[in-house]
């Protein structure tokens, strides 16, 4: 079978599944880019410092390190479809419960800890794998287009929290945010989902493709090019998530009212999906980790026009569109970079590895911003010290090296 015709043959074998994945990713950091909306709200009813609210929010994240690969490993046993019919309707119903929070901050702590135990069910390897098992000739392109869920999520959620806390309040916000939520994404994940588990596993007999050495699991996490890869991904996404999920109180601070400030912030969304849409072409047409590492100019260069021109709406929006090119392109990258390197066989545990280190980064994040924010007034040293932390990442995204030699292999998740 020709290449051209293999590639259009990916597409009417699995395409149906795409939308479904891009559902689902919406889900996966909803909450991160509501929470920018709160901190006001939650200031003024509970005298919370941001700090306080971000810590509450990261603690999951920080379990997620641990919970990440061992939900990766189910994933690698049972499959995306059923972890995510059950990760779906768990994962709304606990962004609900938010809303039950107070007076004391141990109630938010709680209430956040399940959630972040429900997001595991639906954190993006499960899309991801969804993709890599089904896709080669057009892995890149399809998992941009899966991975713009989240710039759906970035360009949406700001302004839609900001709206109905103005209108139902911040409880309120949380409720209808997670019953929107539920009604788009669980339909598709239900209907979408191929169920013939056999047709594909053997159709992945015959996917050009590495397939990773059998090696032990330990091995493989310790190796030098997965510790590098981890390491880039850690890096880029507490530099990365400092800027997207805070958006919104980093412009407020410089001087835009709410629903500016909101209107600006969701253009990380619109650069996120066209980053996604072009690092997709990219990835198919250039070496990942050279595609990674330039990508790290744009958030550089938007973090500049911050510092430089605050007050500046142009400039401001701009920024704020490069760091989303950034954000779209990256994540795409550690997934291809992942199968690439790794293979199928034990993707799930492998990548959830790096989806758990993904969102330790974007716990923490949040934390260290803001404990600027109450320190100094402002986030200007923050973002200064947000600088070489982009440059060490397209360091380590380098130090990767080439592509290993791909044999013919398996590939192999259930659905």
């Amino acid at each position: 079978m020709s290449g051209e015709v293999f590639a259009r043959d990916e597409w009417a074998r699995h395409g149906r599944i795409v939308p479904a994945c891009i559902v689902g990713i919406m889900l996966v950091a909803v909450h991160n880019y509501a929470l920018g909306s709160m901190y006001k709200p939650l200031e003024q009813e509970f005298g919370w410092h941001r700090a306080e609210i971000a810590w509450a929010a990261a603690l999951p994240s920080m379990a997620a390190v641990i919970m990440a690969p061992l939900v990766g490993v189910l994933l690698d046993r049972v499959g995306v479809r059923r972890l995510a019919l059950v990760g779906v309707p768990a994962f709304c119903g606990c962004l609900a419960s938010l809303s039950l929070a107070g007076p004391g901050i141990g109630s938010w702590i709680a209430l956040y800890f399940l959630l972040g135990v429900a997001s595991m069910l639906i954190f993006p390897t499960i899309w991801t794998a969804a993709i890599n098992a089904r896709f080669n000739r057009n892995r890149g392109k399809a998992l941009a287009i899966t991975l713009s869920g989240t710039g759906i999520t970035a360009t949406l959620v700001p302004w839609l929290t900001t709206h109905f806390v103005a209108t139902r309040g911040w409880r309120g916000a949380y409720v209808e945010l997670a019953a929107i939520l539920f009604v788009i994404v669980y339909p598709p994940v239900v209907l979408l989902f191929a169920r013939d588990e056999k047709r594909l596993r053997e159709e992945a007999r015959v996917l050009p493709g590495h397939s990773a050495p059998d090696r032990p699991l330990l091995a493989e996490l310790l190796a030098p090019r997965f510790l590098k890869l981890a390491g880039a991904a850690m890096v880029f996404g507490l530099a990365v998530s400092a800027l997207t999920g805070n958006a919104k109180p980093i412009l407020n601070s410089e001087g835009f009212g709410d629903e500016t400030a909101a209107a600006i912030a969701g253009l990380v969304g619109i650069g996120s999906i066209a980053g996604r849409l072009l690092g997709g072409v990219l990835l198919d047409h250039f070496e990942a980790r050279k595609v990674a590492a330039w990508s790290m100019v744009l958030p550089i260069t938007g973090v500049a026009m911050l510092l430089l021109g605050q007050g500046d709406r142009l400039g401001a929006g701009l920024a704020c569109v490069l760091i989303g090119l950034s954000a779209g392109t990256e994540y795409d990258a550690c997934a291809y970079l992942a199968a690439r390197h790794f293979g199928m066989k034990r993707f799930g545990a492998l990548f959830g590895t790096i989806g758990g280190v993904l969102l330790l980064a974007n716990g923490i994040a949040p934390v260290l911003i803001h404990e600027v924010y109450d320190r100094t007034g402002n986030y200007n040293l923050a973002l200064i010290a947000i600088l070489p932390l982009l440059a060490l990442a397209a360091g380590l995204f380098l130090a990767l090296g080439p592509y290993p030699d791909e044999p013919a292999g398996e590939s192999g998740l259930a659905n």
